[in-house]
């Protein structure tokens, strides 16, 4: 029991030092990063790199997180075709675009649910 006392009280100490939206982006990333396992990494590869002219890649991308919400849920036919998945969710669409610039853009916020709405009110 000795043993866990230390453990516990690094733990306390490490997560009350943080933000609630820090954690919350945390959070976000890390539901994300399962999303994008599931749904994404098959084509576009563990570190978003794609594959050649096949599937572009995320990780150099330059789509705003508007567009990449529509993209994702709606898909885009013709030259560069990916499927719609219109599966995901509000809070999936928000996860993933939130992974992503963590991942890949060095943007360490959320992106809200009610962007995500607004976007795919938006979409064209």
């Amino acid at each position: 029991m000795k043993k866990y006392i230390p453990i516990a009280i690094i733990a306390f100490f490490f997560f009350s030092c943080q933000s609630k939206e820090e954690i919350l982006q945390q959070q976000y990333a890390v539901e994300g990063m399962a999303l994008y396992k599931t749904n994404c990494e098959n084509c576009h590869q563990a570190d978003g790199s794609g594959l050649r002219d096949l599937y572009p890649s995320i990780n150099k991308s330059k789509i705003s997180p508007e567009a990449l919400t529509c993209l994702m849920r709606n898909g885009k036919k013709g030259n560069g075709f990916m499927p719609a998945n219109a599966k995901l969710q509000g809070l999936d669409l928000a996860e993933l675009v939130t992974y992503m610039r963590d991942e890949w853009g060095g943007n360490k916020q959320i992106y809200p649910i009610d962007s995500v709405q607004l976007a795919l009110k938006n979409c064209n």
